[in-house]
């Protein structure tokens, strides 16, 4: 009998995940190719719809965000991780629906309550945006919590959800081992997430440290000529996932302008998300957004202008990799496994009621690439590509065959890498195992030969990684 282990094959271009979506009514699903653009294909996982993947630095872990499998009526989203040397698939968080009746607070599936009028007030989780301690330990994870009251006699249907109900932006951290919570959570936004700020649009934890930057929103100093000092913005900001406070320091300190002209009021407010730290952790990639917004009669919003940045992890030297075309949106960066190139999505901004949403097309995003000094952008996969998270070449699992040899077995592996160290281990009971061999790949498939000990009628095999 043969069991298999995997090892992480270190490519120099690594590997990119992402998700495609054939339309907005339909899940996502997941794939992943060379960092050079080549290899590209689907990557099967057991999960109802899973999206944001998010592969850890090494290779070997990738995080995606879903809901529940075999719970149709949750609405609350959890973060599941496999691991692409075992293949298991396991839950990291531990979020659920929570709605009040009667004064008293339940976590049943609230999806299945809908036309109850005994809700009082309820609660979901969105936690999209995710990312692996350095120890791989922990989670940390920007949830979207949405909170909302009820008020029964109001509205032609008799519930009415009130207008100060909305998302706010959580920062948690949980254990990995066992997906509950490692601690109080790190931050709660002030500020609900309202359509004017982009407040828990990404988040990274440092390589080597125990600190996340993330995107929180918050009052941005203003410029111009109308006599307002400050408006609503959003920018990146270091926390610490161990101390109480946990707030370090803002990262970065955009400006935002308001200007008369002609008569007319124009907002320029600047948003800064979808952090992506490097990989030796001194610098951060990150998106800015200017929104445009003109008071005549109403709003009259204007495409979105957006940007992609590098800053020093210290706040200096913050500077414009790549401009991009007004209506440009891009909604998640990521950097190489060496740290020269950045991957970003860009897809045309979303018109929702004839409003420029803080949203892409995920159905027209395609991912592309540009070196991390602003040269040689270019289109990484024709496809339809979004959420793009960049890892060392991903774990694999060889695939193994065993039959007769004369007296003996003949073992046949394939899937390997020319070079690469491996082992054959032996067992009579499959707890105590002993090494029979050691090797050296030669090629993409290797046959090894087992001469069995005649003096026991089972005896079980295996392969390995070093």
């Amino acid at each position: 009998m043969l069991g298999a282990l995997a090892w992480a094959a270190r490519g120099a271009n690594g590997i990119v995940y992402y998700n495609r979506f054939t339309s907005l009514s339909t899940p996502a699903t997941i794939r992943r190719v060379g960092g050079d653009g080549t290899g590209d294909q689907a990557f099967a996982v057991n999960l109802p719809a899973p999206i944001y993947p998010t592969i850890s630095r090494n290779g070997r872990f990738l995080l995606m965000t879903s809901t529940d499998p075999g719970r149709p009526f949750k609405i609350s989203n959890n973060v599941y991780l496999e691991d692409l040397m075992t293949g298991a698939l396991f839950r990291t968080t531990s979020y659920a629906d929570e709605y009040v009746s009667g004064g008293v607070r339940f976590t049943n599936d609230l999806a299945q309550l809908y036309g109850d009028q005994t809700i009082t007030r309820y609660s979901v989780n969105f936690p999209y945006h995710k990312a692996l301690s350095p120890d791989g330990t922990r989670t940390v994870v920007m949830n979207l919590w949405k909170e909302a009251s009820v008020v029964l006699g109001a509205g032609l249907d008799g519930i009415d959800v009130i207008s100060s109900s909305g998302r706010f932006p959580k920062v948690d951290v949980f254990n990995v081992a066992n997906a509950l919570p490692a601690g109080a959570y790190v931050y709660l936004s002030p500020q609900v997430r309202d359509g004017l700020n982009q407040g828990g649009d990404g988040l990274d934890w440092h390589p080597t440290l125990n600190e996340v930057v993330a995107t929180v929103s918050s009052d941005v100093p203003a410029v111009g000529n109308a006599g307002i000092t400050s408006m609503e913005g959003t920018v990146l900001a270091v926390f610490s996932t161990t101390s109480i406070p946990p707030f370090i320091r803002k990262l970065t300190n955009p400006n935002a302008e308001i200007d008369i002209i002609s008569g007319n009021l124009f907002y320029f407010g600047v948003h800064d998300y979808a952090p992506a730290i490097s990989p030796d952790g001194q610098r951060v990639a990150y998106v800015r957004h200017v929104m445009r917004l003109g008071i005549q009669s109403g709003y009259a919003p204007f495409p979105a202008q957006c940007s992609i940045h590098v800053i020093n992890y210290n706040g200096t030297g913050d500077q414009t990799v790549l401009a991009l075309a007004d209506g440009s949106w891009v909604t998640k960066v990521a950097w190489s496994p060496d740290g020269s190139q950045i991957a970003f999505d860009l897809s045309p901004q979303l018109v929702l009621n004839g409003w420029y949403s803080l949203l892409g097309d995920v159905t027209q995003s395609t991912i592309h690439v540009v070196n991390s000094n602003g040269t040689n952008p270019h289109q990484l996969i024709a496809g339809a590509g979004a959420y793009p998270s960049w890892g060392s070449a991903a774990s694999t699992r060889p695939t193994l065959q065993i039959g007769r040899n004369g007296n003996g077995l003949r073992i046949r592996v394939d899937g390997l890498t020319a070079g690469q160290p491996f082992r054959v281990e032996g067992s009579t009971d499959l707890r105590n195992w002993g090494t029979l061999l050691n090797t050296q790949a030669t090629g993409s498939s290797q046959f090894i030969d087992i001469t069995p000990n005649p003096q026991f009628l089972f005896a079980f095999y295996r392969v390995g990684g070093p």
